[in-house]
């Protein structure tokens, strides 16, 4: 198959969320006792099961503000912990993760070089991810790949989430593309990888932990966009004629 369009999800794919997210946590850490006793990946699960478990969909609806997802999402951390909670060290916290989180922003490791190698073999690439487009769009710009990217589409503009089908079909017209040639790149099996198998979409499932490839849907996957010429092949080799 002759892979002629890409999907990418942005957070954990271009976009090395984890790694700012960590940062912010380790500056928090080092701010308050109780957190300190912990360890990181114990705080890193918690912080972004309270966001993915109800903040992050009432975000995206608009039923809450970021800023106030922030503070709810931190007060909630604070206590898990037996942390302290009040109103005014809540904001304190939040201020300190969020400057520590910007201030190690970055691609994960390889992103932009793969997005340049298909740009240069012409093959139209879209973002297809969860969240706000404002967020989305500053990080574009501020990775400097903006211009490897065709088109954007937000769950928030198209009043859909992934796994839904139809972020994913929004996505490939833009593009002027079909399913069955296209390839979504993705961290999350659940709405990246089923999403895009739902709906015809060869998925490459991008995962920088050992973690097994489940059996079904069949996918292919990368744990590293490093060395290029290795991730560039498995993203435009597509779903082979024999499977």
């Amino acid at each position: 198959m002759a892979v002629n369009a890409v999907l990418f999800d942005m957070d954990d794919t271009l976009y090395d969320h984890r790694y700012a997210r960590r940062a912010g946590l380790r500056a928090l850490q080092d701010a308050e006792p109780a957190l300190a006793r912990r360890a990181l990946v114990e705080l890193d699960r918690a912080y972004e099961r309270l966001f993915t478990t109800g903040h992050a969909s009432q975000v995206l609806t608009g039923r809450l503000s970021l800023e106030a997802s922030r503070r709810s999402r931190m007060a909630l951390f604070l206590r898990q912990f037996g942390a302290p909670a009040s109103r005014a060290r809540v904001q304190e916290l939040v201020d300190l993760r969020l400057a520590e989180y910007y201030r190690r922003r970055r691609a994960v490791p390889g992103a932009s070089e793969l997005l340049r190698a298909l740009r240069g073999l012409g093959v139209p690439v879209g973002v297809v991810t969860n969240n706000l487009r404002s967020e989305q769009e500053e990080k574009l710009r501020f990775l400097r790949i903006g211009g490897y990217v065709d088109h954007l589409v937000c769950s928030e503009q198209v009043g859909v989430m992934k796994p839904h089908p139809q972020i994913f079909r929004i996505a490939l017209r833009r593009l002027g593309r079909r399913a069955g040639r296209a390839v979504m790149v993705g961290d999350s099996w659940e709405s990246d990888v089923l999403g895009a198998a739902g709906l015809g979409i060869w998925p490459v499932w991008f995962h920088r932990d050992r973690r097994r490839l489940p059996a079904e849907p069949p996918a292919a996957e990368l744990r590293s966009f490093r060395p290029l010429p290795q991730a560039l092949a498995v993203v435009t080799a597509g779903r082979r004629r024999d499977g």
